[in-house]
């Protein structure tokens, strides 16, 4: 095995780990979200923003969840995730964090979701996912990150 090869499978399984994490992240959150309403809703008026928005986050954290478990339509889940812990580290973390005069550590964590989504929209999946595995199946040629040592 040749050092582009091992850096390529290194890539590869990376990302499939950060699209894992990602994943358990943002169902574990969305989730309870998506089943409770009423909970969403109060959770969302106790940070100032509208209660509507409480179960239609879950619900979108959940389904853009499952697409990039699945590889599918990566770009476009990870964007949308993408804002949707922008807009918590804005209207919840940052907050926070100057109302105590420190970092807390739920606005570290959400920046590092943050930048994990960021990371996922512009690497794409990787080689394990449904996508690339359809897209073989078809014969077609999928471009992948270039990988440079």
């Amino acid at each position: 095995m040749n050092s582009r090869t091992a850096t390529h499978q290194f890539l590869n399984v990376s990302l499939l780990l950060l699209r894992l994490v990602m994943v358990f992240i943002f169902l574990y959150h969305g989730f309870p979200k998506a089943i409770d309403w009423p909970m969403a809703t109060a959770k969302f008026l106790g940070f100032g923003l509208p209660g509507f928005l409480g179960p239609i986050t879950g619900m979108v954290e959940v389904v853009a969840s499952v697409f990039i478990l699945l590889g599918l339509y990566h770009r476009w889940s990870n964007l949308v995730l993408l804002f949707i812990i922008a807009g918590a580290i804005a209207t919840v973390q940052i907050p926070g964090s100057l109302e105590a005069a420190t970092v807390s550590a739920g606005l570290e964590r959400d920046l590092l979701i943050l930048v994990g989504t960021l990371v996922l929209a512009a690497a794409g999946p990787g080689a394990l996912s449904f996508k690339q595995s359809k897209s073989r199946l078809e014969g077609k040629e999928v471009l992948e990150p270039e990988v440079r040592s």
